[in-house]
């Protein structure tokens, strides 16, 4: 597990860290060779003498398959343990819901999913969900979404005869900026999911921060309007009905339905809008898309200046579908910093767009998932 966090080390810097002497890690190492499980990848930097040889995890040691579960969609994919793409990505249209009966639809799209791709269950290592919603990283439920108390990760092995784990979508955000995004190498960082709701993953010294229960971060469900809208959590004036994909894709129906022009008007199925299209149009100059975003990432920066004054970051990374909208949603968030933070906390903190891809999200969640597999197999005695 050492080899895998760290993606490539070296054996001095292994038998440090594992108090072990070099002769006996030497020997652990040709043993993971010729088990076809750790590979020699490169020379390192050398200070003097011979470049060190660096040790990673060989390709296909572990094969996760990856559900990323949205509002109105789930994303699967098959990554082998070093992010290598094994059977590409596909999407399919599910409304995430509250009951836990329409987790069966869940399992149809997955079986669909590997009858589509070829995949075989067999070679499977460990499946890993993310989704939106109050998580409990211990009981494994979901007090948002497929309620009830269900244990969903063991409904779902018991469907499929594999190790499940599951993390909520924010969390896997963050676990992914800091692996391979704008947090790597950070120790204070607010990363800031803008979806279909408004999400926050909290880095704190370098670790993810998931809170007593996991449900850290739950940034767009603070009130934020006294006796506003109605929010579908039960609560008034939440963050998420002035600034999110959801209050974006409304209010855009709404002043189009009242003749506002825009370009928007030109989509033949105004029913499917995302908010994708208005970031789209918005980069076409389209007038309408651009204020409202702006109004958006307004309210947004206001947001994100109560907590910086709270927890102080180095950083805050822009992620998820708004971070497209680039500096039409960073301007009026970084406009809302300057007026509402503290200089001394402002002037040390970066505000950044992720630089991850589209499947960024689902290789910090594989990793997430071969670790729990890995943490599991350890305390079974790898039986």
């Amino acid at each position: 597990m050492t080899v895998f966090k760290k993606e490539m080390v070296t054996a001095s810097s292994l038998s440090q860290e594992m108090g072990l002497s070099f002769p006996t890690i030497n020997g652990l190492i040709v043993d993971l060779q010729e088990a076809g499980m750790l590979i020699a990848k490169e020379k390192g930097e050398s200070i003097g003498g011979r470049r060190p040889v660096l040790y990673q995890l060989n390709h296909r040691v572990a094969t996760i398959l990856c559900v990323e579960i949205e509002r109105f969609s789930v994303r699967l994919i098959v990554l082998d343990n070093n992010g290598c793409i094994l059977h590409e990505p596909l999407s399919y249209d599910h409304e995430i819901s509250a009951s836990a009966s329409k987790l069966d639809d869940l399992v149809d799209i997955i079986h669909l999913y590997l009858n589509e791709r070829r995949v075989n269950l067999d070679q499977l290592t460990a499946i890993g969900l993310s989704m939106p919603g109050l998580v409990n990283h211990r009981e494994l439920t979901n007090q948002t979404f497929y309620t009830g108390g269900t244990n969903i990760c063991s409904y779902i092995s018991e469907k499929f005869g594999k190790y499940v784990t599951m993390l909520n979508d924010v969390k896997a955000a963050a676990f992914s900026e800091l692996v391979f995004g704008a947090a790597k190498n950070k120790n204070n960082v607010l990363v800031i999911l803008m979806d279909w709701g408004i999400g926050l993953g909290i880095v704190v010294n370098g670790e993810v921060y998931m809170g007593n229960d996991g449900f850290a971060g739950e940034m767009g469900h603070m009130v934020f309007v006294e006796d506003g809208n109605l929010c579908y959590c039960g609560k008034r004036g939440c963050l998420e009905t002035i600034a999110s994909g959801v209050y974006l894709v409304k209010q855009a129906k709404e002043d189009i339905a009242n003749g506002t022009p825009t370009l928007l008007k030109n989509l033949t199925d105004l029913k499917r809008l995302l908010p994708q299209h208005i970031i789209q149009v918005a980069h076409e100059g389209d007038q309408y898309a651009i204020d409202l975003i702006s109004a958006l990432g307004i309210n947004l920066g206001k947001a994100i200046s109560l907590l910086m004054q709270v927890l102080n970051p180095d950083t805050i990374v822009l992620s998820g579908k708004f971070a497209k909208a680039g500096t039409l949603i960073t301007i009026p968030i970084q406009q809302s910093i300057n007026t509402y933070t503290m200089n001394a906390i402002r002037k040390n903190c970066i505000l950044e767009l992720s630089p991850l891809d589209e499947n960024g999200y689902a290789k910090g969640l594989m990793r997430y998932t071969f670790e729990r597999y890995f943490e599991d197999q350890l305390d079974r005695g790898f039986d």
